[in-house]
């Protein structure tokens, strides 16, 4: 399992969309074996989906996250863990956990995203 973070520092971004760079850590048995960090040049949402297809991530954990792209990912097979903020440590441990949940995110009109 491959798991990204995009990063601010040592704490996960407040925007996948805007994020400099990202971790992408490998997962086995319920461990990290291994991490990969990208700087993420361009701002282009293709581009960072195609990043993460070709890494083989399954689940993206990230703070904000336009309601397009987290769609555009999950009908291709990602799970995204959104609107979560705190350091990329802790978020990353309580995921192999099982604890950690998606945030509410921002309000949206009704119709709009699904609600």
């Amino acid at each position: 399992m491959k798991v990204a973070i995009p990063r601010f520092g040592e704490s996960v971004a407040p925007c996948f969309e805007y994020s400099a760079t990202i971790a992408i850590f490998t997962i086995r048995r319920g461990k990290v074996v291994e991490q990969r960090d990208f700087v993420l040049r361009s701002r282009e949402a293709l581009d960072r989906f195609r990043l993460l297809r070709d890494q083989g991530v399954d689940t993206l954990i990230c703070g904000g996250v336009q309601d397009f792209f987290e769609d555009m990912l999950t009908e291709h097979g990602i799970r995204v863990l959104s609107w979560v903020s705190g350091s990329v440590d802790d978020l990353l441990e309580r995921f192999l956990k099982g604890t950690l949940e998606p945030g509410p995110g921002p309000a949206r009109p009704p119709g709009i995203g699904g609600a």
